[in-house]
């Protein structure tokens, strides 16, 4: 066989080849993290129900069943949480991608300001829902005992994607 039968007609050798597929490859990576990373940072929290701030905490896991991206920043006394996920196990069939947005304001235990915390769930436009009420309508509605109004409430809070 002669140099140009052996595929070296191209001027590189097997291990040539192979090193620049390997840089290939890591390049291809690279660019998928920087696009996985824009819309992780960037193009997902401008979906959200409520605006999220460029300086939120980003965590993204693999639950059992569903995916879920949370973003979490401070406003005021409010600790915010916004929760991206796709359907969830056992969910209604038409609920998609969507978005759960809480806020908890912690409590202060003493003095003349003295408060208990509350946890709530955005479920309209500056419509907020106790965490035990929606946590009730979540728990109605696995049992098939939720009432009309629990759904509603629970269809308004997953905002979609």
């Amino acid at each position: 066989m002669n140099g140009s039968d052996s595929g070296q007609a191209s001027g590189t050798t097997g291990t040539q080849g192979t090193l620049e597929q390997g840089m290939l490859e890591q390049v291809s990576r690279e660019n998928e993290q920087a696009v996985h990373d824009e819309y992780i940072h960037d193009i997902l929290p401008k979906s959200s129900p409520l605006r999220i701030p460029s300086d939120a905490k980003v965590t993204e896991q693999e639950k059992t069943g569903y995916s879920q991206v949370k973003y979490q920043w401070s406003r005021g006394e409010y600790k915010y949480t916004g929760r991206w996920h796709t359907r969830t196990p056992g969910a209604p069939t038409n609920q998609g991608d969507s978005w759960v947005v809480e806020r908890h304001k912690p409590g202060i235990g003493s003095g003349p300001n003295a408060r208990k915390a509350t946890r709530e769930v955005l479920v309209g436009k500056y419509k907020w829902v106790s965490k035990a009420e929606w946590n009730r309508a979540i728990r109605a509605r696995k049992n098939g005992t939720a009432t009309k109004e629990q759904k509603e409430m629970l269809d308004n809070g997953h905002w979609k994607a």
